[in-house]
């Protein structure tokens, strides 16, 4: 049976029409070279090269063979590099959860934008999903990961993060708001407005952020309405049923009726963080923590 070292020979030495220097390119001995040539033409029954000691060259089976034998070659070096690619994770499929606001932020952008780079053969599945969606479609092995905003209660053991972003906090105010032409608020200052807020729990995601700003205030906002998204959030405040701390990114959301100023002596900022399985496997989610490092995709194992 011929194999792969075959048919490199036998193209190798077509190329070269000379024993020595298709020996040299084979790193094999000439004698080695001549063995081997001799074992081939025992298997396909014919002569493969005409040869003396003043010429090679290639004998009618051989001419029929060589562009089979350069086909094999191709192939077979794009299966081996396919196999490469997808050991380090630049193909397969990779399944990644986003709350809205890491769109707004440019974290999505970039983050997609650099994994693209490294692995753009990779199936890229994106799926908006809040923050209470995801954690548990990632423990549970149906998403590899999620861009949220942290904490989370009861985090599974099983998943880990690291953190993409802080953003400060600023305040969406209703255009005729008595504060709206300042260029700054203190969050103080709004004690006894109705606020607008996520659907989140105050320990977690956004919602913690907001809470804690608050008690650095010395407030307790009086929520009136919830949403699950910043654009509706921020559609009530143009509504005029009240005002809300959003992270700063989401000024990018240019509604009429609505002006955003930066809060003062908060101390507070919101993360946007990347959450995945730790005792993932998936090749595709390792190559994407490895964009987040910096380090070279085709190190390691």
């Amino acid at each position: 049976m011929l194999t792969l070292k075959h048919y490199e020979l036998l193209v190798v030495l077509a190329e070269e029409l000379h024993f020595g220097h298709a020996a040299v390119r084979l790193n094999i001995s000439q004698p080695q070279l001549t063995l081997q040539l001799q074992q081939m033409e025992e298997v396909v029954g014919a002569v493969l090269f005409d040869r003396n000691r003043r010429r090679v060259r290639l004998a009618p089976a051989g001419a029929l063979i060589l562009p089979e034998a350069r086909a094999v070659l191709r192939q077979a070096r794009r299966a081996e590099d396919i196999a490469l690619r997808a050991g380090r994770g630049m193909m397969g499929e990779l399944a990644l959860g986003y709350i809205g606001a890491a769109a707004f932020n440019g974290v999505l952008t970039q983050l997609v934008r650099n994994y693209r780079a490294c692995a753009p053969e990779t199936v890229l599945t994106l799926r908006l999903m809040d923050l209470d969606q995801q954690i548990p479609e990632i423990a549970a092995g149906n998403l590899d990961a999620g861009i949220v905003r942290l904490p989370y209660a009861d985090m599974p053991e099983n998943v880990a993060s690291r953190t993409l972003c802080e953003e400060n906090l600023w305040i969406a105010l209703p255009s005729d708001h008595r504060l709206a032409t300042e260029q700054c608020v203190a969050l103080a200052e709004l004690s006894r407005d109705p606020f607008i807020a996520t659907h989140l729990p105050p320990q977690t995601g956004f919602s913690a952020a907001m809470h804690a700003a608050c008690a650095v205030a010395g407030i307790t906002p009086n929520i009136v309405q919830r949403s699950p998204q910043f654009a509706s959030i921020v559609s009530l405040v143009a509504a005029g049923l009240g005002v809300a701390i959003v992270p700063e990114a989401i000024r990018n959301i240019q509604m009429s009726g609505v002006v955003y100023r930066p809060l003062t002596e908060t101390g507070v900022t919101a993360n946007i963080s990347l959450v995945y399985r730790a005792d993932s496997e998936s090749r595709p989610l390792h190559l994407l923590l490895s964009c987040l490092d910096g380090s070279d995709p085709a190190e390691g194992d």
